[in-house]
C-alpha cells in the first residue's frame, strides 16, 4: 500500500490592482511573503486567445502519437506555458519565490509531506487558465507540479466558512448518475467508465454502498438526495457554461451539466440548481466527469460553483475530455481513494495513470476546494472481510442501466468547432 502523504499548505492569492497583477503568499511553512507585483508574461487582454491556443494543443495532442523522448509540438505548447507562468510566479517574484523556495526547502527532509499549493486566483483571465500545466524546467529533474504527489496544485476558494468533511462510523455511501439523452448532444460510450466504477467499488473488504441513480433526470437525483447523506456523487454526461446578459446589462456566465428531462430529451441543469440538490445530501465531494464542467472563470464553473454554494471539494474537467481519458481517471482516482489516499493525492495518480496513454488530458481534471486535505476512505487492510457482514461491507447496489458496450465514438460539438478553427472539417 502507498505510503499515505500528508501535506502542509501553500496558499497564494493572485488578484488585480488596476493594470497590475498582485501576488501573495498568506500561508506556508515558511511564513508569509509580501504583497508582490507578478511579471506576468501574457496579455491579459489575450488570455482568451492563449486559453483557445492552448485547448487547441490539448485537442490536436489526440491525434499524435508519442516518439520516445522528444515531446511533441503540442505539448511543447503546453509546457512552454506552464514553463512561463512558474517562472513568473514562483521564480522571478520576489518574497513571494524566496517563500515557496524556502517551503519546499523546509519539507525535503520529510518523506511523507508535500506541499499543496492552494491556488486563489481572482482575476477571471487568469482563473480560466490551466494552471494545471504549471512546469519548473529549472529542478533536476525538471517536472510538471501536479504529477508531483509532493505538490499537488488545487483551485482555493475563499468562503467565510471553510468546511472539512468529517468521515463518521458505517460505509462510504458513493452516488453515480449517467445522464446519456442524445437530442443534439453526443451519445457517450460510458460502458468502460461504469463498469470499472463497479469493480473498484466491489471490491471485498471495502466498507462501501454504492447506488446509481435510476433516473437520470432533475427529479431522480432529489428523490436520491433524500436518500443521503452521500459522501461522494459522480456525474457522467456532458457539461459546459452559458453566457448571458443580467438585468444591468452585464455578461456573465454559468455552468451547466446535461440531464434527461424525463421525456427523452436533454434538459441543462445549472450549477446553482445543482448545488441545491446536493445540498440535501449533505454531499462531500461531487465529481463532474463531463467536458468543460470546470471552464470559465473561478466562480461560474460547474465546479467552482458547487464549491462555492457549499460543498467541500468538487472535481470537473476544463477541457473537453475523451471517453477513454474519462474512463482511465475514474478507475485509478477510486481505486487510489479506497486505499485510504487524500483526494489530491488521489487525483495526482490518476492523473499519471492518464498520461500513460494521453501527453495533454492528464491535466484537464481541476480540484476545486475550500476545506483541508481529507481522506474519505480509511485504509483497509489486505484481509479481505466478508461480504454480506452488517449488510454494508463490499455492499454495491447497482441500477438497471443497460448502455451499449461499444458505441460508436464521436466528437463532441465544443471539439467540432476547435477543428474547424484550424482547418481539420
Amino acid at each position: 500500500m502507498p505510503t499515505e502523504t500528508r501535506y502542509e499548505n501553500f496558499d497564494l492569492r493572485i488578484w488585480r490592482e488596476a493594470d497590475r497583477y498582485m501576488a501573495e503568499v498568506t500561508n506556508s511553512p515558511a511564513g508569509s511573503s509580501k504583497r508582490e507585483v507578478l511579471q506576468w508574461p501574457f496579455g491579459g487582454d489575450a488570455g482568451r486567445v492563449l486559453l483557445l491556443e492552448l485547448e487547441n494543443a490539448v485537442l490536436k495532442s489526440r491525434l499524435t502519437l508519442r516518439g520516445g523522448p522528444i515531446i511533441s509540438p503540442e505539448e511543447k505548447v503546453l509546457r512552454d506555458f506552464g514553463a512561463e507562468v512558474f517562472r513568473a510566479v514562483f521564480r522571478e517574484s520576489g518574497s513571494v519565490s524566496d517563500t515557496y523556495t524556502g517551503s519546499r526547502a523546509l519539507l525535503l527532509a520529510k518523506d511523507d509531506t508535500g506541499l499543496r499549493l492552494n491556488l486563489r486566483i481572482d482575476p477571471p483571465e487568469l482563473a480560466c487558465l490551466p494552471w494545471e500545466y504549471v512546469f519548473d524546467q529549472a529542478s533536476k529533474p525538471d517536472h510538471y507540479l501536479c504529477l508531483s504527489s509532493k505538490s499537488p496544485l488545487v483551485r482555493y476558494l475563499h468562503s467565510a466558512q471553510q468546511r472539512t468533511p468529517v468521515r463518521g462510523q458505517g460505509p462510504v455511501r458513493v452516488l453515480g448518475m449517467i445522464a446519456n439523452p442524445g437530442g443534439t448532444w453526443t451519445w457517450l460510450d460510458t460502458e468502460a467508465e461504469r463498469r470499472h466504477m463497479e469493480e473498484v467499488l466491489r471490491a471485498p473488504g471495502l466498507q462501501v454502498e454504492f447506488n446509481w441513480v435510476l433516473r437520470a433526470t432533475p427529479d431522480g437525483l432529489f428523490d436520491m438526495m433524500q436518500r443521503g447523506p452521500w459522501h461522494i456523487f459522480h456525474f457522467i454526461g456532458h457539461g459546459g457554461t452559458d453566457r448571458y446578459v443580467d438585468a444591468d446589462g452585464l455578461t456573465r456566465s454559468e455552468g451547466f451539466v446535461v440531464m434527461d428531462d424525463g421525456l427523452g430529451g436533454p434538459v441543462k441543469v445549472s450549477a446553482s440548481r445543482l448545488a441545491d440538490i446536493l445540498a440535501d445530501g449533505d454531499v462531500d465531494l461531487a465529481v463532474l466527469n463531463c467536458c468543460e464542467s470546470a471552464r470559465d472563470n473561478a466562480s461560474s464553473s460547474g465546479g467552482a460553483a458547487l464549491v462555492e454554494q457549499g460543498l467541500p471539494m468538487a472535481i470537473a474537467m476544463q477541457f473537453a475530455i475523451t471517453n477513454t481519458a474519462a474512463s482511465r481517471f475514474s478507475e485509478h482516482f477510486y481505486k487510489s481513494l479506497t486505499k485510504g489516499q487524500t483526494v489530491e493525492r488521489a487525483l495526482t495518480v490518476a492523473r499519471k495513470y492518464i498520461r500513460m496513454n494521453s501527453d495533454a488530458e492528464w491535466a484537464i481534471p481541476v480540484l476545486f476546494t475550500r476545506s483541508g486535505s481529507f481522506a474519505l476512505f480509511e485504509a483497509t487492510p489486505d484481509a479481505a472481510m466478508p461480504q454480506e457482514a452488517a449488510g454494508v461491507a463490499g455492499a454495491v447496489t447497482v441500477g438497471p442501466i443497460a448502455y451499449p458496450a461499444a458505441a460508436p465514438a464521436r466528437m463532441t460539438q465544443a471539439q467540432s468547432k476547435l477543428r474547424e478553427l484550424w482547418g481539420d472539417r
